[in-house]
């Protein structure tokens, strides 16, 4: 991490709500720092994200504070902290071991902040990267199907995640995945304009716009290129790149190794058009359950000769 995020960090030793004492700062983006602090009183290691829009935010003299760089961003700053609380406030209402546990949240210093779990471990494209080869079986069975497990409770409260991708999949010590970042998802049954949020790559076409419809099926698109990308190493191609003409690679095009099934399954999850897509997300969870079974045991394949 550069000078100038860690600058923009709190410093090491601070202290928040004379609890939380700051140990390192692990990641910034456009709209949070993310920390690694220590809770004083349960002695525990946990993780914090600090609500700092950097287009709109600076630390004030003391370097702690948060305050606006010009009056009239103050409007825009509050909306956006608007969002911030209802992310803390929604991952309140969570409860999965697939799930990032929330911890706590709560404003100082100008802003907003919230408390999760900390999970040692590595991110799944990370995860996926270090591997030489695959065991099939094994990973749809320890990695995948969990995923599906921790989503499945989500949807079932009317939630969906809205940035489902390797980058905000944990894969613990232990195997374990963990579904992190609840900052774009939303009650799908709500008629209110979404905000717009995408990633290139792993959003569905409907994310490109706030008015359009946007549910469990949407998350089938993100979850489907997540997987694209675990047996491929490649990232799909972006969902605006295939409207007019669809040129991405059937996934056994880059591994020929995939098996049929799961391969098509994959493949139908990512169909540009939100109809023509996998509509639910048990019947894709079928075919992972079926390769599981036919793999179980069976020898890995080789994940050496695909792009890195």
């Amino acid at each position: 991490m550069g000078q100038v995020e860690r600058e923009r960090g709190l410093k090491k030793g601070t202290i928040l709500q004379k609890a939380y004492r700051i140990k390192k700062i692990i990641s910034t983006s456009e709209l949070s720092n993310v920390y690694v602090v220590y809770h004083m009183k349960s002695k525990r290691t946990l993780i914090l994200k600090e609500f700092f829009p950097q287009a709109l935010a600076m630390r004030d003299l003391d370097h702690v504070k948060v305050i606006c760089r010009r009056p009239s961003l103050k409007t825009k700053f509050d909306m956006l902290l608007d969002g911030f609380w209802q992310e803390a406030s929604l991952h309140k209402e969570l409860n999965h071991e697939n799930i990032i546990g929330y911890i706590d949240h709560f404003a100082e210093n100008g802003t907003g902040y919230l408390v999760v779990d900390y999970c040692k471990g590595k991110t799944l494209d990370a995860y996926v990267l270090a591997q030489a080869e695959l065991d099939l079986g094994a990973f749809l069975h320890q990695t995948v199907l969990p995923i599906f497990d921790g989503l499945d409770y989500l949807h079932k409260k009317g939630i969906i995640h809205r940035d489902i991708k390797p980058k905000n999949i944990l894969v613990t010590e232990a195997g374990q995945p963990v579904l992190i970042d609840f900052g774009s998802a939303i009650y799908f049954v709500s008629d209110e304009p979404k905000p717009i949020v995408t990633t290139e790559g792993y959003s569905p076409l409907e994310f490109y716009s706030g008015q359009s419809k946007q549910g469990v099926i949407s998350d089938i698109y993100s979850l489907a290129a997540t997987l694209y990308y675990c047996l491929t190493k490649e990232r799909p191609v972006d969902v605006a790149a295939r409207v007019i003409e669809d040129r991405l690679p059937s996934l056994r095009t880059i591994n020929p190794e995939v098996p049929l099934l799961l391969a098509n399954v994959i493949m139908w999850g990512l169909a540009v058009d939100s109809k023509k897509r996998c509509p639910t997300l048990k019947l894709f969870a079928t075919a992972i359950r079926a390769e599981h079974l036919i793999w179980k045991g069976k020898t890995r394949f080789s994940l050496r000769k695909l792009p890195h």
